[in-house]
């Protein structure tokens, strides 16, 4: 009963084992009892037949009960291979088939059966209490190659759906985490729409201040200063624009943005929700975030935004945080770390989707970050994010 992976080579094995077997055991005569030339020949069919079972279960049935019957009629010990070969082939009819075809099946093979028990005068064998009690065990018989047969079915079938409802789980956990990645890059889009407006409209500024002052005032030194920031500006929105079409690379729509707010207010402003939770949250953020690009600073905001919704989540009210930003050798450094729940806490479902939103925006932005538990049971978040300056 083995796959296709296999070939042709157990039911080929099989039938001749089975032929082999067969011819054998013609060979050895019972005491008083010639061997007979047509036993060996009927051994040896219904030992090939067993080759094609895979194939076609119901018609080497229907051979080996027919080699039965004749064999049991013109030999005397030729139809013991057939009846083997024969609950081999009735195994597979209901290894293969549903319960209509196995009940064919199971009495084809009964009746044929029977037929070899009843040859040459047996009838007596059946008759009286005793008699039932054979027919009931020989039905009894009959039925194992069956049961045999439905068992393994079963056992494939459960073996099938066992795997289908995992390549259906994976697809479903694969289709979430998609749409997971999908909702986060539609907010890094946002985000990023929200820093190119904002310094897209300093460039008009200060290009209409440079043209005021040349035209005027009669101070081209403060045109001069007006077109350097402009090119400064210029330069950092080129870089956030690569870093926007990083993101925009995948074609999914990208919804209206809200109304931007300056990096250090939504983590100060995160930080005081959290801390009115019952959270103790310090923060620490240099001066220096302010002159960070925007795409940056707003992936920070962004990260401490998800770590201390995380901390309130999984340590609640009583636990002790700290947010600390630096800027060290071109990078912005940060990290959230708190203390942990301070009273046992029940398991909380994780969606698994906060740290793969994160790991997205460092990502596209070149940096690392890592999230792990402390020794003293509270949880860390570290990340690098690189400042490109602008050429």
């Amino acid at each position: 009963m083995t796959g296709g992976r296999h070939g042709r080579w157990p039911e080929l094995l099989l039938g001749l084992v089975v032929a082999a077997l067969g011819l054998a055991s013609t060979w050895i005569a019972r005491p008083g009892v010639s061997r007979e030339n047509w036993a060996g020949a009927f051994a040896v069919l219904a030992g090939l037949a067993l080759i094609g079972v895979r194939r076609w279960p119901w018609p080497v049935l229907v051979g080996e009960m027919a080699l039965l019957v004749v064999a049991d009629q013109v030999t005397l010990g030729g139809s013991d291979t057939p009846q083997l070969a024969g609950a081999v082939a009735l195994a597979y009819v209901a290894y293969r088939s549903g319960w209509p075809g196995t009940a064919g099946a199971y009495v084809l093979f009964l009746a044929a059966t029977l037929a070899n028990v009843l040859q040459r005068g047996n009838a007596a064998v059946l008759t009286g209490g005793s008699g039932v009690i054979r027919l009931v065990m020989l039905a009894g018989v009959c039925a194992a190659p069956v049961a045999f047969g439905r068992y393994v079915g079963s056992v494939r079938q459960a073996a099938a759906a066992a795997e289908e409802r995992a390549r259906e789980a994976e697809e479903r956990r694969a289709a979430q985490t998609r749409a997971a990645r999908l909702a986060e890059r539609a907010a890094i889009a946002r985000d990023l729409h929200d820093i190119l407006a904002h310094h897209i409209a300093a460039i008009a500024l200060r290009a209409g201040a440079a043209r005021y002052a040349v035209q005027h005032t009669g101070r081209p030194d403060e045109a001069v200063a007006a077109l350097g920031e402009l090119r400064d500006t210029a330069g950092q929105v080129l870089d956030e624009l690569r870093d926007l079409l990083e993101v925009l690379r995948d074609p999914e729509a990208v919804e209206s943005a809200d109304p931007q707010v300056e990096p250090e207010q939504v983590i100060r402003e995160t930080a005081r929700r959290v801390r009115e939770a019952g959270v103790a949250v310090q923060v620490t953020v240099p001066a220096a975030l302010a002159r960070v690009p925007l795409v940056v600073a707003t992936t920070a905001a962004r990260l401490v935004q998800e770590a201390l919704t995380n901390t309130l989540k999984h340590a609640g009210p009583g636990a002790i945080a700290s947010v600390d930003v630096e800027i060290v050798d071109g990078a912005l450094l940060l990290e959230v770390l708190d203390s942990g729940p301070v009273r046992p806490r029940p398991a909380l479902p994780a969606s698994g989707y906060g740290l793969s939103g994160m790991r997205e925006r460092v990502g596209l932005l070149g940096g690392t970050l890592s999230a792990a538990a402390t020794a003293g049971g509270g949880w860390r978040v570290r990340a690098r994010l690189p400042i490109r300056e602008n050429a």
